[in-house]
């Protein structure tokens, strides 16, 4: 409960700082489980005129009160930054951006230093269907970023079968894959 108090603290100090007092009531806060990375992100929508930070659940107990506040304020920039110049921003963490952060009299930095330890986030495999193996747990896998690379058109070949892949092949999500990443 008092973190939110905080939150929006931090929000409106940013907005009134940056002379757009009337966009943080605008600002939506929503919190997700799967930033293990990140300890949050902000985005502004001029189509759906939407701004919204996201924090993250696991990294905020962590997190420092100063790390908390600069974060927030950090995102805040990123909406703001969207609100001023439309949408779009070439450089998110561009000279407009910096130039919000210092006025927050924050510095303009990229990343935090929250421990992350422990926090390992599951990585999406899909299941080559196609591949020569019979039973389906030795059938091979692919990453997400390598069924987006098949999916837009690229041929490859799989490492272990030697299977020719390409965005025709058969291939399904594996939603009882474990495999973590660090």
């Amino acid at each position: 409960m008092e973190d939110r108090h905080k939150i929006r603290s931090w929000i409106r100090f940013a907005c009134q700082r940056n002379e757009v007092p009337e966009l943080s009531q605008a600002v939506l806060v929503e919190w997700n489980r799967r930033f293990t990375r990140r300890l949050g992100d902000g985005v502004y929508s001029p189509i759906s005129m939407c701004a919204r930070i996201r924090l993250s659940v696991p990294l905020w107990p962590r997190a420092s009160e100063i790390d908390r506040r600069e974060t927030v304020i950090h995102e805040t920039c990123h909406v703001i930054v969207g609100y001023k110049f439309g949408g779009y921003v070439a450089f998110p963490h561009g000279s407009e951006w910096k130039q919000a952060m210092r006025y927050c009299g924050v510095e303009p930095l990229r990343t935090h230093t929250v421990d992350r330890s422990g926090l390992a986030r599951r990585q999406r495999l899909f299941i080559l269907l196609d591949c020569p193996n019979e039973d389906i747990d030795r059938k091979c896998r692919c990453t997400a970023k390598e069924y987006n690379i098949l999916r837009r058109g690229t041929e490859f070949w799989c490492k272990r079968c030697g299977l020719h892949l390409n965005q025709n092949s058969s291939i399904e999500e594996d939603r009882t894959a474990t495999a973590q990443k660090p």
